[in-house]
């Protein structure tokens, strides 16, 4: 019962003046097909009356009364394709507004979320739960209400005709559907869940590992991952012959109270015409009564447990709506927004897991338009501080200030529109690089996209392709080398034009000559931003103002280049290391030159 009315207020929510308009159209002409095959088999028995006793009661011609029952069934299925018609814009509609919720909803949802989570499951999640509105729909608007005002017009045409016996006897039809649906949707819905949960589980392989083929093919995986499909195919599978086999079993039963109903009313209707109590057009009008009457409340029977599948869809996706967004501070009385960037970590501390602590007390300032770096081993912490920036999560104490105000007092728009990244790991979307590049700044021109190019040396490389700026670059960008789409990210930030820049391991994927090169543009366009260095290779940050060294989520060290060099301590033993390595490197390359 929570799940349907969680989906009926979701419904009322997202549905709009359109939809609302469309659906009391549609509900209007069921009303109207309703009463009308409820009116065609009067037609029919006063037409058979007027066949067999010409003293029939009725002022129309058997002509007329043809007339009038061919009319009442072409007008019965036209009002039936209307209805079709209006019931599917409203769903379309709905369909979409929902679905434009949801994609909102999700993109709101904390990283954590996210990464706790298989896309590919999330994506599936959303098509079933859609499906279940459009089970639910169909049915109250094609099924239920149409049988209940047939079954109102046909109680109100016996009473009237003084058939009240038949009444009872579709009274005890009635209970016997209801108490075939209850036990039939219960059991049906059960089913369901388990059908949603191996159809998410394999749609979820499926994605993962589309997205993953190259480390598939890399280790002559392919026949282990088809295995493994294969594996959750077949739980799908199983799953869906446990749905069946109570479908079949609630089928039979609906089908045996049909039979029994039908029988036992003809069988009573042709005892009545043997006594005379009856007339051989009422004959014919109460089979078509029943048959009209019998056969809606099977299918009402169908649709209570169509129902219960499309509410066991809607399980999983309301689920996902109840996931607990970032905090919105669209709602704050005052919105105010950074401009300066100056940029402050107050003893700020930090963990994924309890047992786990990524930052201790990490306490440093940036003035606005300096540059620090921070530098230190892997999982030091350095890329959770860039998270903690961007408000991807929450420090477990302390506090993050920019231009002296807290950022939980910064809208999440405002805030991460004042900042741009260039991560280590750049994932391009499956577009054109134009396209990629100015997701930096909506409604950029392709001018300012072609010079946030030349600031990340690309723009030559973009104009000798075939397409040019227009060239696809595939899926996650892999048409791309792992320095092209390093320089497709810088060039995104440089769009931007934020008044922070952050740089994690922005150089990583560039060769050294592109790397001096990319250092000295980058140099330049934050020449007047306030710039957080994450990096690796030290010879990137020797220009910053204040270096940070990390170990083990604490400042080991700080001071420019040299005060560092100076310490002869952590900095000054990696920044030699690092150097011995490129001369062995350069060593190596040379001798294989010579060779």
């Amino acid at each position: 019962m929570r799940t349907l009315r969680d989906a009926l207020r979701l419904f009322w929510q997202v549905a709009d003046r359109f939809t609302k308009l469309q659906l009391i159209l549609a509900l209007i002409v069921v009303g109207c097909g309703a009463l009308l095959a409820a009116a065609t088999p009067i037609a029919m028995k006063l037409v058979v009356d007027a066949f067999g006793n010409s003293n029939a009661a009725t002022h129309l011609t058997p002509s007329a009364l043809l007339v009038s029952y061919v009319l009442g069934q072409y007008f019965t299925r036209s009002f039936a394709e209307i209805r079709m018609y209006l019931s599917g814009r409203a769903e379309q509609r709905v369909r979409r507004t929902i679905g434009r919720r949801l994609f909102e909803h999700l993109l709101r949802l904390p990283l954590r979320f996210h990464l706790e989570r298989k896309t590919g499951a999330i994506g599936e999640t959303i098509e079933q739960g859609l499906h279940g509105y459009q089970l639910i729909l169909t049915h109250s608007i094609y099924t239920i209400l149409p049988v209940v005002i047939e079954f109102a017009a046909v109680v109100i045409v016996l009473v009237h005709l003084d058939h009240v016996a038949y009444i009872s006897l579709l009274a005890l039809s009635s209970v016997a559907y209801l108490f075939i649906f209850h036990r039939g949707a219960k059991s049906i819905s059960e089913s369901s869940i388990t059908v949603t949960r191996s159809h998410i589980e394999t749609h979820a392989m499926l994605t993962d590992s589309l997205i993953n083929h190259e480390t598939v093919k890399y280790f002559v995986a392919e026949p282990t991952v088809s295995n493994q499909y294969d594996s959750a195919l077949g739980r799908t599978e199983s799953a869906w012959q446990q749905f069946y086999s109570r479908r079949l079993v609630n089928g039979l039963l609906i089908s045996a109270v049909f039979a029994l109903s039908l029988g036992a009313s003809l069988f009573y209707a042709a005892n009545d015409v043997l006594r005379g109590a009856m007339t051989i057009g009422d004959f014919v009008m109460v089979n078509a009564f029943v048959i009209r009457l019998v056969q809606p409340l099977e299918m009402l029977g169908f649709a209570v447990r169509d129902v219960a599948q499309g509410l066991a869809f809607l399980h999983s996706m309301l689920a996902l709506l109840h996931e607990k967004p970032e905090n919105d501070d669209r709602q704050r009385p005052s919105n105010p927004s950074a401009s300066r960037g100056e940029l402050t970590f107050d003893t700020v501390s930090f963990s994924y897991r309890a047992d786990r602590t990524v930052l201790k007390n990490i306490s440093f300032s940036v003035p606005a338009g300096k540059t620090i770096a921070i530098v230190g081993a892997s999982g030091s912490g350095k890329s959770s501080i860039i998270r903690l920036l961007f408000r991807l999560y929450e420090p477990c104490s302390g506090r993050i200030l920019l231009d002296g105000i807290p950022i939980t007092d910064i809208p999440l728009a405002a805030l991460r529109q004042a900042i741009a990244v260039v991560p280590q790991d750049t994932v391009l979307f499956h577009e054109t690089i134009a396209n990629n590049i100015g997701l930096g700044r909506a409604g950029s021109s392709m001018k300012d996209i072609q010079d946030a190019a030349r600031v990340a040396n690309l723009h030559e490389l973009i104009m000798s392709m075939p397409e040019g700026y227009n060239t696809l670059v595939g899926e996650r960008g892999l048409k791309l080398s792992g320095g092209e789409r390093q320089r497709v990210a810088i060039a995104r930030a440089a769009l931007k034009r934020p008044s922070i820049f952050v740089f994690d391991e922005a150089t990583s994927s560039l060769d050294s000559q592109n790397e001096r090169s990319i250092v000295q543009n980058l140099k330049e366009l934050s020449a007047h931003s306030t710039t957080l260095i994450i990096a690796h290779r030290l010879s990137t940050v020797i220009h910053a103002h204040q270096i940070l060294v990390l170990t083990e989520g604490e400042i080991a060290e700080r001071g420019t280049h040299h005060d560092l060099l100076s310490l002869g301590a952590t900095y000054d033993s990696l920044y030699r290391s690092q150097q011995g390595f490129v001369a062995s490197s350069n060593a190596i390359v040379g001798i294989s030159h010579s060779r």
